[in-house]
């Protein structure tokens, strides 16, 4: 297994491992990333995707392999190469490689509610790099035998995900807004539910040259997302309509630099790990200090932009710009629901967690590893 040691590897080796449905090989760079892990017998390889004679050497007696790994070019293309080549050799019985439904780009075509849809290049630099390795993937297969099957799971969340974490902290920072009522689908899959799609990948005969999205069971609207998250914080997000966000422009170092920093630092957790650098807890202490010698009006606006809540105009009235191309604000317009009915057909696919069980279990995490107030509690409309 590459990529053992993210987010959906990890939970992939801990099922595993608990259910002994599989005796997975996690393909480690080092020891130290995969602390998640370590606390199983797992027989991990150390290696590095672009060394061949590594990958080699770590498929020896594997009979399947499940292939999670992404990063920079080098692993996206030279890696992928080596465990697809490493595959071939040692006549693996099943190669499940995770895509993304990000090969149709920023804007799918409304025909992408199903894999029938052809993926084209596209805006998404992730999504081509994605693309490009799917047909990497489906070529082995067509050129060698080898008996490929590709998912296409949507934002994957959970316990130690990405998705629940950033989409709080952009709640926190005020960068978020719910836009055009929120209507548009979310496509969101718990991660319980894509290890269930990648355990039938793994077993079904029907499986071997299919492409399936991954989803979960009920489509959840942006707007449900974001407030259900939202209300974990207690906080409200606002509604603003598409035509009122700030155009996407071109970027510049200095500038985006300095816009971004508000948000930064208005982020409970970062301030919390710089109190635990000595130089930087004596820096904020002179910066309270400071700040009440201020005149009040200067005061307020120095406060609300280290907050991140507000820009300040010369007149004194305060505004607050959303961007187009924020991750979040962005990810709105897409307006397909790509749906597992195939999965269901062919494999079985369930998705067992429901939307509600799989924020409840994040939620209880998201408290756990003190991102939330593990005192507070919240009610979900």
């Amino acid at each position: 297994m590459t990529g053992a040691t993210g987010f959906i590897g990890g939970r992939l080796c801990e099922v595993m491992a608990l259910s002994h449905a599989f005796e997975p090989r996690p393909f480690v760079h080092t020891t130290g990333s995969a602390w998640r892990i370590a606390r199983f017998p797992l027989d991990f390889a150390l290696g590095d995707l672009g060394d061949g004679r590594a990958v080699d050497r770590a498929m020896d007696g594997c009979d399947a392999v499940v292939h999670l790994a992404r990063g920079n070019d080098a692993v996206m293309r030279r890696g992928l190469e080596n465990v697809l080549r490493a595959a071939v050799a040692h006549r693996v019985s099943r190669f499940v490689h995770i895509s993304s439904v990000a090969v149709y780009g920023s804007q799918p075509p409304a025909a992408s509610v199903s894999e029938a849809a052809p993926a084209k290049r596209s805006d998404l630099a992730y999504g081509n790099a994605k693309l490009e390795q799917e047909h990497r993937v489906l070529r082995y297969g067509r050129r060698h035998g080898l008996n490929v099957v590709i998912l296409r799971p949507p934002n994957v969340y959970g316990p130690f995900g990405a998705f629940s974490v950033e989409l709080i902290n952009a709640i926190r920072s005020r960068g978020v807004a719910i836009v055009d009522g929120g209507r548009n689908p979310c496509n969101l899959v718990y991660v319980d539910n894509l290890v269930e799609a990648i355990f039938l990948a793994l077993r079904r005969p029907e499986a071997p040259g299919q492409v399936f999205f991954v989803t979960d069971r009920e489509p959840v609207s942006w707007k449900r997302s974001i407030t259900d998250h939202a209300a974990l914080l207690g906080a409200d997000v606002p509604y603003v309509a598409a035509a009122e966000l700030a155009p996407s422009a071109r970027e510049r170092l200095w500038r985006d630099s300095v816009r971004a920093l508000p948000g930064v630092i208005a982020d409970a957790e970062f301030r919390r790990a710089l109190t635990r650098i000595p130089l930087a807890r004596r820096a904020m202490s002179l910066l309270a200090a400071w700040l009440p010698s201020l005149p009040g009006p200067t005061e307020q606006a120095v406060r609300g932009w280290l907050r991140g809540r507000a820009s300040v105009r010369r007149n004194g009235s305060s505004e607050h710009a959303f961007h187009a191309d924020h991750p979040f604000i962005a990810a709105q317009r897409r307006s397909v629901a790509h749906s597992s009915d195939k999965a269901r057909r062919l494999l079985g696919y369930t998705a067992p967690v429901s939307y509600d069980e799989g924020l409840s279990l994040t939620e209880a995490w998201l408290r756990e590893a003190r991102i939330l107030d593990a005192n507070a509690v919240v009610r979900r409309g």
